[in-house]
């Protein structure tokens, strides 16, 4: 078996793996916005890549008893210091970038890179707990349903979709010279979007309100990108806040973007309504988008309905049910039902 300091260096290698290439990946990105040598787009992504990385494992070394939150804060500034100096000194030679107020559009996108970079290594770590807990789950046959239900929570909970967070971050790229409005828009929610995933990613119980907040995060972020193509609405009838498990509206806000409105040419509205039913709580998602025989694309209309409806079995038990139903004038409604005394309890 490996010693401590065996895995622990295993892991720095890792996470220096994984670093270059992602940066190799953003170098791509950045050479198609920013036309020159590839080189140079790639010695600027590493440097912010890289100064996360070391300052990130550098301070855990120095002070382990550090809490997460300031590890990140501190890794952040590291990587936007260090970075920004290196980008500097790489591009001082253009007259496009001879100031740092012209560096800002590099500025921008090495901050949210360096976010995307602590989100994908925060999703890896927390794979790898989940996968521990399900060994042990194997080895106690009484709490194996529990804990294989806890790993799948944590690993939907971390992860933010990749296709999603690089069209953003083209997206916001692209807005950035041609409506800097909209990319500050964009930019903002993207921030509201994370901040509020990694949050919840640290609890196994969130609030109703906290997932709206959420969905309504990712919404502005695809009006932003689809334009005129997207209306949508949140209506909340609720008098009060409830519990709600992490990340279970989510995936049925994604669902009717993906597969109703993206491929529907003039695009379409979704409307999000939350009320109590005699003694349930339910949750509509519906979208005029092209309905679930639509596309042949998109049939099944997405895994992540299924593993929805699966954790909403597991947690509450046939009480609770997750509907697709066609809607008469175009599109599909996605209905949630949950008994609410298993949610004030």
């Amino acid at each position: 078996m490996q010693t401590m300091n065996e895995r622990k260096g295993t892991k720095v290698i890792r996470s220096f793996v994984v670093t270059t290439l992602f940066c190799v990946v953003i170098a791509f990105v950045t050479q198609s916005i920013w036309p020159s040598e590839f080189a140079e787009h790639l010695l600027i992504s590493v440097g912010y890549g890289y100064s996360a990385v070391i300052t990130s494992h550098l301070i855990a070394w120095l002070a382990p008893q550090v809490s997460s939150y300031l590890l990140t804060g501190a890794s952040l500034a590291g990587a936007m210091l260090f970075g920004t100096m290196n980008a500097h000194f790489l591009l001082n030679k253009y007259d496009d970038f001879a100031s740092l107020e012209q560096l800002k559009p590099v500025i921008i996108l090495g901050f949210i890179f360096s976010c995307t970079c602590f989100v994908f290594f925060y999703a890896h770590e927390q794979k790898l707990i989940a996968q521990k807990e399900a060994e042990i789950a194997k080895r106690k046959q009484s709490e194996h349903e529990k804990a294989m239900i806890q790993s799948q929570l944590r690993q939907l909970q971390s992860q933010i979709e990749p296709h999603f967070l690089f069209n953003t971050l083209a997206n916001v790229s692209v807005l950035i010279e041609q409506d800097p409005a909209q990319a500050r828009l964009m930019l903002e929610k993207l921030t509201d979007l994370l901040r509020g995933t990694l949050k919840s990613s640290r609890q196994e119980q969130s609030t109703l309100q906290s997932e709206l907040d959420l969905v309504d995060a990712y919404l502005a972020i695809q009006k932003v990108r689809l334009g005129q193509r997207l209306d949508y609405k949140i209506d909340n009838s609720l008098l009060s806040d409830i519990n709600l498990p992490p990340l279970v509206l989510q995936p049925l806000v994604e669902n009717a973007i993906q597969h109703g409105i993206e491929p529907k040419a003039e695009g379409g509205c979704v409307e999000i309504v939350t009320q109590e039913a005699g003694d349930s709580l339910v949750i509509e998602v519906t979208d005029s988008g092209v309905g679930i025989h639509g596309s042949s694309n998109h049939a099944g209309h997405g895994v992540g309905l299924e593993n929805t409806q699966q954790r909403l079995k597991a947690l509450f038990g046939d009480e609770a049910s997750l509907a697709l139903l066609e809607v008469a004038t175009g599109g599909v409604k996605a209905k949630v039902s949950i008994p609410l005394v298993q949610l004030r309890g």
